[in-house]
C-alpha cells in the first residue's frame, strides 16, 4: 500500500470531522481510496469514504458508542446488541468467496451477536455494475466481453470456458450463496441477468455479509446508508426498482435494510450519553455542510 505524503496527510484530516482525524496518523495502514491516477480521494469534499469516516469513525470514538449501535439496531428491527466493534474498509477473505479482487466493505459493526455491514453512499449514482458485460479496456483481448449480459450458458470468448456466468468458472462463488441472500434461482436462466447492472453490488453485499457471518458463526445483516438531498441513491431507494431487489430478499438469511446519515445521526443523539451529544451537535452542521455543498454541486452538473 503507498503511504501518504504529508500533502495527502493534510488535504485528508482538513476534509474530516475532528472526531475522527485521529485515524490518518494512528492508523498509517488505512486503505485510503485512490482514483485512476493514483491520487488519494479522502480530500475531497464528496468522497463518500472520508463522510463514512466522518460519522462511523466519531461514534465510534463516543464512550456511548455501544448504546447509539443498540439504538439503530432497535430502529432497524435487527435484534443485535453490543459491545460494539466498528472497523473500516474490511476485506473479505479470498477463501469465502473467491473473488480475485476481493470485495472491500465499508463499515462493519460487530455485535456480541451479530455483525452489521453497511455500505456508505454520498453522490454515487448507484451500486457498481459487473465487469462481465463491460467490453475489456486495454491489452491483447481490449473490446472483449466476457458475458454477453445474460445469465445462460455460453462460452467466455477469453478463457474458452463455458459456464452460466463467466464469473462462476473462475472460482467465485457468488451462485453458491445467493439463493441463501434473494430469491433467485441459479438452475434457471435469465434473461437478462439480474446482476448486470446495479444490483452487481448490493448482491456482492449480501453474499459476503452472509459469508462473513458463516465464517464468525454470526447472523448477519446489509445496510445501505445513503445522504437524504438532490442525490442519486437517495432517489433510488425511493424506486420500485429498490422495492423489487428488497422483496427478493424478505425472509431469507440476510437482512436488508436502507437508511439515511440523517436518521442514524437523530437516532445519535437521542441514545447518546449527556457529555457525548455535544460533540455529535457539531457533527450535525459538519454534515450538513458537505451535503449543502455537493447538493449544489450536483444541482449545477
Amino acid at each position: 500500500m503507498k503511504p501518504l505524503t504529508s500533502a495527502e496527510i493534510l488535504a485528508i484530516e482538513a476534509n474530516l470531522f475532528r472526531a475522527a482525524r485521529p485515524i490518518v496518523r494512528g492508523r498509517p495502514e488505512f486503505p485510503w481510496h485512490r482514483d485512476r491516477r493514483g491520487a488519494v480521494t479522502a480530500g475531497q469534499l464528496v468522497s463518500s469514504q472520508a463522510l463514512a469516516v466522518d460519522f462511523f469513525g466519531t461514534i465510534d470514538a463516543l464512550a456511548s458508542r455501544d448504546a447509539i449501535v443498540n439504538g439503530w439496531m432497535a430502529d432497524l428491527r435487527l435484534p443485535f446488541s453490543g459491545p460494539w466493534r466498528i472497523e473500516f474498509e474490511v476485506l473479505v477473505s479470498r477463501r469465502l468467496l473467491g473473488e480475485p479482487r476481493p470485495s472491500q466493505i465499508d463499515v462493519v459493526a460487530r455485535g456480541s451477536n451479530g455483525l452489521v455491514l453497511f455500505e456508505c453512499k454520498f453522490t454515487e449514482p448507484d451500486g457498481g455494475c459487473c465487469s462481465q458485460p463491460i467490453p475489456i479496456a486495454n491489452g491483447q483481448h481490449r473490446g472483449v466481453r466476457q458475458c454477453d449480459g445474460n445469465f445462460a450458458e455460453q462460452v467466455n470468448p477469453v478463457t474458452g470456458t463455458r459456464s452460466r456466468c463467466p464469473l462462476t468458472s473462475k472460482g467465485v462463488k457468488y451462485w453458491e450463496i445467493i439463493p441463501d441472500v434473494l430469491a433467485v434461482d441459479p438452475r434457471r436462466e435469465y434473461r437478462p441477468c439480474p446482476f448486470a447492472g446495479g444490483w452487481y453490488q448490493w448482491m456482492r453485499n449480501l453474499v459476503a455479509a452472509r459469508a462473513i457471518g458463516l465464517d464468525y458463526r454470526l447472523p448477519s445483516a446489509f445496510v445501505v446508508t445513503y445522504t437524504e438531498g438532490p442525490f442519486p441513491m437517495a432517489r433510488k431507494v425511493a424506486t420500485d426498482d429498490w422495492t423489487q431487489l428488497n422483496t427478493l430478499a424478505d425472509g431469507r438469511t440476510v437482512p436488508f435494510r436502507t437508511t439515511s446519515y440523517q436518521q442514524l445521526h437523530a437516532l445519535a443523539l437521542a441514545t447518546a450519553s449527556d457529555s457525548d451529544r455535544q460533540t455529535l451537535r457539531e457533527l450535525q452542521p459538519w454534515i450538513d455542510w458537505k451535503t449543502v455543498s455537493a447538493s449544489v454541486k450536483a444541482e449545477s452538473a
